[in-house]
């Protein structure tokens, strides 16, 4: 008689939740639903099966409960019954369902990477439960190292599936283009693990914000950045192979998921290093510019803001507010990085777009990409010698001005520029930091701030 421990390592993510999932074969008479043939959940999207075999040649399928229901190939497809020959009294399966022959339509959506790590989460910060996805490294399987993870909101929209009603990241394809393209370098090792949280649908703006909006609600952002650290954030470092340190963890998210990642890095940064803050609605209230206020930092943490020129009103404005006030924090300039780039919109096409470029910066790489504004539409730097500032301003700008604030005696220059070289001398009032600013038709579209010692 032959031990076996069958190990099912995933399943594909839109397997029903409310189903079982068996072993047939000739162990058992091929019987498609036998209880004694079932597979237990282990809680991190993979499941376990022990039982006794006579014959050393197996033959098997998996099934969710009848032959209608079986294992398919990565289009569908019925496939052959797998063979294992035991050799030792205990012997180990290790397997994978990469789809099933009754949702063949949805066979090919997701990558063979991305897990439903669980179907039904409880929230008992929030008495709720939410689903959790997982987007694992290309070579998670193959080996034994750990790796960091980014914590996302809205995890319905990160990969491509019917539940991505506004698009989709398509976080699963840029996690394999990186790996593709970064396997040979040193670098490879920080690719992440990505945790998916679905948003709340009516709860999401309560969720998402710590604040209260007197229009739109919120107030809950506390109690749902407790359930990540601690509820969810244990969970997955016991179930996956983590780097579970500050250092290692990072957290993310866009337009409302932007403003409780910035909250949950600037509340939380003993647990959060990193932070990257897509299009934040800072809009929804202003008290998050007074918590960086309040918040000095105390602890090194990475944080990118992105946003796009197409977007609101007061977005790009409000992202350099944010900045200029992260860095009066304490934040240092090394750890801040931002861009505004000249044709992103509120969308998930643009943050998808985006989205590699911010996981190489929060995770230690410096691609060629200097932080501002996108497309060459300013050019800026100091020439000590001469002592003069040295701009340039894209034609596209219309009606350029410079504003200088000096944070050392309080006073504010203003200088109109045009699209040549501007060669501003600052001699007399040097010795100082400064923010300076470009403006356009009177918005602000760029911030930088300088130090003028000698």
């Amino acid at each position: 008689m032959k031990t076996i421990t069958a190990h099912l390592q995933s399943i594909p993510p839109y397997t029903p939740s409310d189903g079982a999932i068996y072993l047939a074969g000739n162990f058992n008479n091929w019987q498609p639903g036998d209880e004694r043939y079932r597979f237990r959940a282990n809680g991190d999207g993979s499941f376990r099966l022990d039982f006794q075999a006579e014959s050393e040649t197996l033959e098997y399928k998996i099934t969710r409960g009848n032959w209608v229901a079986a294992e398919g190939d990565a289009r569908g497809n019925e496939l052959p019954n797998r063979v294992f020959k035991a050799g030792s009294q205990s012997n180990d399966l290790w397997m994978r369902v990469e789809s099933w022959t009754d949702l063949q339509a949805q066979a090919g959506r997701f990558a063979a990477n991305v897990l439903l790590l669980h179907p039904e989460f409880q929230i008992p910060q929030l008495g709720r439960t939410r689903r959790i996805w997982a987007c694992l490294p290309p070579d998670y399987w193959s080996g034994r190292q750990r790796y960091p993870v980014v914590y996302m909101q809205d995890g319905q929209n990160l990969f491509d599936n019917p539940g991505a009603i506004f698009g989709s990241w398509g976080i699963d394809r840029a996690l394999n283009r990186l790996f593709l393209n970064g396997r040979e370098s040193s670098d490879a090792g920080r690719q992440p693990i990505i945790i998916g949280i679905e948003n709340g649908g009516e709860n999401r703006i309560g969720e998402y914000s710590p604040w209260k909006n007197a229009r739109h609600g919120g107030g809950e952002g506390e109690q749902y950045l407790d359930f990540i650290t601690d509820t969810l954030k244990p969970f997955v470092d016991e179930h996956l192979r983590t780097r579970p340190e500050r250092e290692h963890t990072a957290v993310m998210g866009s337009s409302m998921g932007g403003l409780i990642s910035l909250y949950a890095a600037l509340a939380k940064p003993a647990v959060f290093g990193m932070a990257g803050v897509f299009s934040p609605s800072l809009w929804f209230s202003r008290e998050v510019f007074q918590l960086v206020k309040d918040r000095p930092a105390t602890q090194a943490v990475r944080i990118l803001l992105m946003a796009g020129q197409q977007e609101s009103q007061t977005m790009v404005g409000d992202l350099l507010d944010l900045y200029e006030t992260l860095l009066e924090a304490g934040h240092a300039e090394d750890n801040l990085h931002y861009d505004l780039h000249s044709d992103g919109t509120h969308s998930e096409w643009f943050w998808a777009r985006e989205f590699e470029h911010a996981l190489q910066w929060l995770f230690g790489e410096r691609p060629d990409h200097a932080h501002g504004i996108s497309n060459e539409t300013v050019r800026f730097e100091v020439n000590r010698q001469s002592k003069e500032l040295l701009i340039r301003v894209s034609p596209y700008i219309r009606e350029p001005q410079l504003e200088i604030r000096d944070y050392c005696h309080n006073r504010q220059f203003r200088h109109a520029l045009n699209g040549a070289d501007n060669r501003i001398p600052y001699a007399e009032w040097e010795n100082c930091i400064y923010s300076v600013r470009l403006l356009s038709e009177g918005d602000l579209v760029f911030s930088r701030r300088v130090s003028l010692e000698e």
